[in-house]
């Protein structure tokens, strides 16, 4: 699952519309939390240049998504955006896949066949979990990446390829070069312009929008697309999605099959051991606790808690000083007194 949507969303636990926030019409993803916006502002200024990028983030934050973004804003827009997943595929099949073989290269090889990098000609290449790629095989993908030069298998010599490559991984690259994962050299040719996309936990003011669109994407022809009430928007909110988009979408799945009427109620949302969400508890510590009036409450309570010290406040409401930061200047053009 991805942060991708086909439609505009509003933002938080009301149900007007963020003006600032990055259309899902234009874009293909959501980006209603400040974190996000930020994210989405570096990944259009990459686009606009042909370098290398290296996504990195938890499996199911959306890596794909920013990947086909930068594509879509950049100037091979209008040439093929190819994807390969690089732990999908056995590692057999995986270098004929990558490369291309010429007919009869190996048993079974019946036919001619261009790879990844060949059908993406003019476009964009997605290496998807490239640190899954066997070692050896990274080797060949260095090669290729240098000399920008593809050889089929089988193949007499190599043909020159325009393409650019975007590479995406879920591992601390650092610690994958260390243990010997990942090899040193592809680590600094794929690394040119590193982009990490948060975990859902940390843009907590996308959960709802992504939410309300993944419920669109599911709604049958001719069903009203159902609200989430009050107090299910704020359970969704104060979870801690260890699954990120993937795990929302499981959920909005699993809530279409139990809600009746126009709405989804908080018995609707049931989370990955398959109970009914209940309430969250009391406190500070879950940010937008269903026992809360509101999510601007909990975040001032919180800094009144520790004493206007914002990085202890983000700890005891989960989330990262960036995002609080974010949200002390949306309360402040509020008008709250934050302290």
């Amino acid at each position: 699952m991805s942060l991708a949507a086909r439609s505009q969303s509003p933002a938080g636990f009301d149900a007007s519309p963020d003006i600032g926030a990055e259309s899902t019409v234009e874009s293909g993803l959501i980006a209603e939390d400040g974190v996000t916006r930020d994210v989405v502002a570096v990944a259009r200024r990459v686009a606009e240049s042909d370098v290398t990028v290296m996504l990195t983030g938890e499996s199911g934050v959306g890596k794909e998504v920013f990947a086909r973004f930068i594509h879509q804003h950049s100037s091979r827009r209008r040439h093929p955006f190819v994807a390969l997943n690089c732990a999908a595929i056995p590692d057999t099949l995986l270098e004929a896949t990558l490369f291309g073989h010429e007919k009869g290269a190996f048993t079974g090889a019946g036919d001619a066949r261009a790879g990844k990098f060949e059908q993406a000609e003019g476009g964009t290449l997605l290496l998807d979990e490239v640190t899954e790629m066997p070692l050896g095989l990274q080797a060949k993908l260095l090669r290729v990446l240098q000399e920008r030069e593809v050889e089929r298998l089988g193949a007499a010599g190599g043909r020159r390829i325009d393409v650019r490559v975007i590479a995406t991984s879920n591992r601390d690259l650092r610690k994958a070069v260390t243990d010997g994962v990942l090899r040193e050299d592809l680590y600094y040719r794929l690394n040119v312009f590193p982009l990490h996309v948060p975990p859902l936990r940390d843009r907590r003011g996308d959960i709802l929008p992504l939410a309300r669109c993944l419920l669109r994407r599911h709604v049958g022809a001719g069903r009203v697309l159902p609200e989430p009430t009050q107090a299910a928007a704020e359970r969704l909110a104060a979870h801690a999605w260890p699954g990120n988009v993937r795990e929302l979408d499981n959920v909005m799945q699993r809530a279409l099959v139990l809600q009746r009427g126009n709405v989804i109620g908080l018995d609707d949302i049931r989370l990955e051991d398959g109970a009914p969400a209940a309430p969250a508890a009391a406190g500070v510590s879950e940010l937008g606790s269903a026992l809360r009036v509101s999510e601007s409450e909990l975040i001032l309570d919180a800094l009144r808690a520790e004493r206007g010290r914002k990085k202890a406040a983000a700890e005891r409401l989960g989330i990262s000083p960036r995002t609080l930061r974010y949200k002390l200047a949306r309360l402040r053009e509020m008008g709250f007194a934050v302290p």
